[in-house]
């Protein structure tokens, strides 16, 4: 305990989170020192933290730690700044409790100035909005599909409709967790219902291509996701993850640019954004600013990792 670990990088994540797995790994061959707090870990901390210097001393097992501005060069923020798990049935007091005011002291490192953010949770939290990232996203040029929030169904006038949350849905299941998928109807399918909690209704962009495009500041890797029998899956294509395909394919010029000042828009310097390819179009669907990627590296042998290390090393 006597040796200080002082990161040049600090990860926040989990312990099951496999693309900061990635990351530690890149970190590591590049001998550039870092520190990984995984938040499921946090209540096994010992943690002094002055948010005015600002400096974090703790420690955790056997190591012992020092995040301070004169050391610290970046921070990979891997979580969300929407807490969407704390107020459940089977959770009690104290639980709710650690969970909440760890999770504060997570969003308080943003008192870090003038170092590396991907991304500052200041900015993640605005990101995460979907009806404001449709509203940048169209401001700025992309397509976006027709879009209504309504607490009641109702005909539109496209062949499909695309029904989803306005935010990320994760409903408790007894031990279980639930994910809402967007579901995609025939217009004939729908029928006049009043709801109790509000939801998007779209334009349902059928046939489609689905891409994934991971943006690390100026560089855009854009992956199509497809099924080996068929190239447009019309449905949410996370429903069959395990059964798809992935190519990684170059945009168009001005689609990559709009990639890029989407991001720059939220000050963003990571995001994974859903793009649709339909009837010769790109459409806009969402950005997840602390997405997930490493299914992508291993599914198209693409280095995201060393492209990300090499912005938080800048």
């Amino acid at each position: 305990m006597n040796n200080i670990l002082y990161p040049r990088v600090l990860i926040i994540s989990n312990r099951y989170d496999f693309s900061s797995d990635f990351i530690a790994v890149e970190l590591d061959q590049q001998n550039i020192p870092y520190l990984r707090i995984n938040r499921d870990e946090l209540k096994d901390y010992i943690i002094e933290f002055n948010p005015l210097i600002p400096s974090i001393n703790g420690s955790f097992k056997n190591i012992k730690f020092c995040i301070s501005k004169e050391y610290l060069n970046s921070i990979y923020y891997r979580a969300p700044t929407f807490l969407r798990d704390i107020f459940q049935d089977n959770i009690n007091e104290e639980e709710q409790l650690i969970r909440s005011q760890w999770t504060a002291f997570v969003r308080s490192l943003a008192v870090f100035e003038n170092i590396t953010w991907l991304n500052n949770p200041v900015d993640i939290y605005k990101a995460e909005i979907k009806p404001y990232q449709l509203f940048i996203a169209n401001k700025i040029g992309f397509k976006v599909p027709e879009t209504l929030i309504t607490n009641k169904t109702k005909k539109l006038n496209f062949d499909h409709i695309a029904i989803k949350s306005i935010d990320t849905a994760i409903i408790n299941l007894g031990e279980k967790e639930g994910f809402v998928y967007t579901e995609i109807y025939k217009k004939n399918e729908i029928t006049e219902e009043k709801f109790l909690s509000p939801f998007f209704m779209q334009q349902g962009l059928v046939p489609k291509i689905d891409i994934r495009v991971t943006v690390i500041e100026e560089e855009v890797i854009a992956i199509k996701i497809f099924k080996s029998d068929i190239e447009e899956i019309n449905i949410d294509w996370r429903r069959i993850k395990d059964e798809l395909n992935y190519e990684i394919i170059d945009l168009p010029n001005e689609i990559k640019q709009l990639c890029i000042d989407f991001l720059k828009e939220f000050n963003l310097k990571f995001g994974g954004i859903d793009l649709v390819f339909h009837n010769g179009n790109y459409y806009f669907i969402e950005i997840n600013p602390t997405g997930e990627w490493s299914w992508l590296q291993q599914n198209t042998g693409y280095k995201i990792d060393t492209v990300i290390v090499n912005s938080l090393k800048k």
